[in-house]
């Protein structure tokens, strides 16, 4: 039996966050079924643009110094990072809140949907429970504590998935789905903050104002460039939705938001796992070797080797299965799922390895990269929308994603290596 258990510290860190991260996936999707019978297309739509808009703005209030944590050789500096990071997290998040109180009906406009007017003011706290999140998800990856996140991601998605079924039994519509998607991240955040607390106090004790602003200025770079980056990233992914809803109709943004929950979802979620055992090792051989190549490959042979037949199965079958496990009136969800199903593929295994842009430091290039790819999904639905629909502007879409994250592979493999640009 022995020889079947994994005996590197790598694959025992990866067991460990995948097992976690299996049962977290498994609970939206099993719960989807009844979730497609209790909400319809145009309130997943409505759900969708409330989401693309707190990711998108959740990237801005960190100011990206969560990338950073990880960086630091002592721990007690790590800790100022987290404590910097969950901080601006805050402090923004209540910017943002004045911004939504004055802006309100513009930004609805702007979105095409007056229905999610009155949900914008969930934002805000939800952008600073992702911030703080995330911060001291990128703490427990440096301590190696992969345990506390596949808790912690459990209990997120199981409480999300729970408050939305009891909102929609209930009949409450809208507040069911928001409601329920804050409800898991707040216990997601204390149920994390908590172990960092019992287990980390000597660190957290240790942050000073000082030490915040020291680091801050240390990492200047990170702001400076990453927010742009990863905001163009997060856009890039969530303008399908926001582009579905005002250019077409909130039902295509409520098709599109369940293949990306079947698909999209557990996809970000296994390869966000295999990506934080990856940012760690290749963060460590990067300081001691001055590349990553090793690691980089083995990342990269174990994604190809666990997606491709799956992928591929998905491929033919998943117009059918839509209909028949969501209900016949979702089975243009598995159209628009067998469509983008090579960018689902090329996501799975590019976007963990994208981690070496900021291990090597190549944070222009992958700004870049990223201003890029926005450019392209943006004409991707433009050019559906006046030549055809959302069948050409989603075809369009998943091309440009293939070739560009093909682009990135070939681009993160060079700096794995220790290239230079």
């Amino acid at each position: 039996m022995r020889r079947f258990i994994p005996q590197s510290h790598y694959a025992r860190n990866v067991i460990t966050l995948m097992t976690g991260t299996s049962v977290a996936q498994a609970i939206p999707i099993a719960v989807s079924p009844i979730l497609t019978r209790l909400y319809t297309p145009e309130q997943f739509g409505v759900f969708a643009l409330f989401m693309a808009v707190a990711s998108i703005a959740a990237v801005v209030v960190t100011g990206r110094y969560e990338q950073a944590i990880l960086l630091p050789k002592e721990d007690t500096d790590a800790m100022q990072v987290v404590a910097l990071s969950s901080f601006l997290s805050v402090f923004l998040s209540l910017f943002l809140l004045l911004i939504v109180c004055l802006f309100n009906a513009p930004i609805s406009a702007l979105l095409g949907s007056q229905e999610v007017g009155p949900w914008l003011y969930w934002v805000p706290l939800s952008t600073s429970l992702i911030g703080v999140y995330q911060s001291l998800n990128y703490w427990c990856n440096r301590k190696s504590q992969y345990k506390r996140l596949a808790i912690s991601r459990t209990l997120q998605s199981g409480f999300s998935s729970g408050g939305q079924l009891a909102g929609g039994t209930a009949g409450v519509g809208l507040a069911g789905l928001v409601g329920g998607q804050v409800a898991g991240q707040l216990l997601a955040l204390l149920a994390l903050g908590r172990m960092v607390w019992r287990e980390d106090r000597s660190d957290v004790r240790s942050v000073s104002r000082r030490g915040m602003l020291e680091w801050a200025v240390k990492y200047i770079n990170f702001p400076k460039f990453l927010i742009v980056a990863h905001a163009f990233n997060t856009a890039s992914s969530q303008m399908p939705v926001m582009l579905l809803s005002a250019l077409f109709n909130a039902s295509s943004a409520g098709f599109y938001t369940l293949t990306q929950r079947v698909l999209g979802a557990p996809i970000s979620l296994v390869a966000g796992a295999l990506g934080d055992v990856f940012r760690q090792e290749a963060s460590r051989d990067y300081a001691d070797l001055g590349n990553c190549k090793f690691v980089y490959l083995q990342t990269l042979k174990r994604l190809v080797v666990i997606s491709l037949l799956p992928f591929l199965v998905f491929f033919f079958i998943a117009p059918d299965f839509f209909g028949l496990v969501f209900g016949e009136e979702w089975r243009v969800a598995g159209e628009y799922a067998r469509v983008l199903m090579p960018m689902f593929f090329l996501r799975f295994v590019a976007s963990p390895l994208s981690i070496v842009f900021v291990v090597a430091e190549a944070q222009r290039l992958d700004l870049a990269w990223q201003v890029l790819l926005f450019v392209l999904v943006v004409l991707a639905f433009l050019s559906g929308y006046y030549f055809s629909g959302a069948g050409l502007a989603l075809v369009l879409f998943s091309a440009a994603y293939s070739v560009l994250f093909l682009i990135n592979l070939y681009i993160s493999y060079r700096l794995a290596c220790g290239v230079r640009y």
